[in-house]
């Protein structure tokens, strides 16, 4: 299986001079913990709602920070047509829980750690399904 079929869209962007407030204000209406960050169409970062809570709240600073200066820069991203398993590695090896996922400039959706995981409890469910049945009702 693909990113591209267990990625959430569409992306939340906003750009970099947006509020720390407004930002955890887009995440609630929206209902995402992760925005990209802009500066026009060019992507310049991702701001998590932990980066909020650690380096804006944690640190007394204003909740009219620009984001800019709360962000994570050069954020990692995988590509659609990537195998799960490359996620999974890349959330790993970087110590994350969200992945941009990118074409060329483009961020087309997001993939977090929560949508691989229950992507492999249904795969697990089904796999188990046969051999739980066989188990609980013997055929002699």
């Amino acid at each position: 299986m693909k990113i591209k079929d267990v990625m959430s869209t569409p992306v939340v962007a906003v750009p970099g001079m947006t509020t720390a407030r407004e930002v955890a204000q887009h995440m609630d209406h929206s209902g995402v913990g992760c925005v990209i960050v802009t500066d026009g169409r060019d992507v310049i970062g991702i701001v998590t709602d932990r980066d909020l809570v650690l380096r804006v709240l944690a640190r007394g600073r204003s909740a009219d920070t620009p984001i800019v200066e709360a962000m994570t820069t050069k954020p990692v991203g995988v590509r659609p047509d990537d195998d799960l398993d490359v996620a999974f590695e890349t959330l790993r090896r970087h110590a994350i829980r969200r992945l941009p996922v990118v074409e060329g400039d483009t961020v087309l959706g997001m993939v977090t750690l929560d949508d691989l995981l229950v992507h492999n409890h249904e795969l697990t469910g089904s796999l188990l399904r046969p051999v739980l049945s066989e188990i609980s009702f013997p055929q002699h």
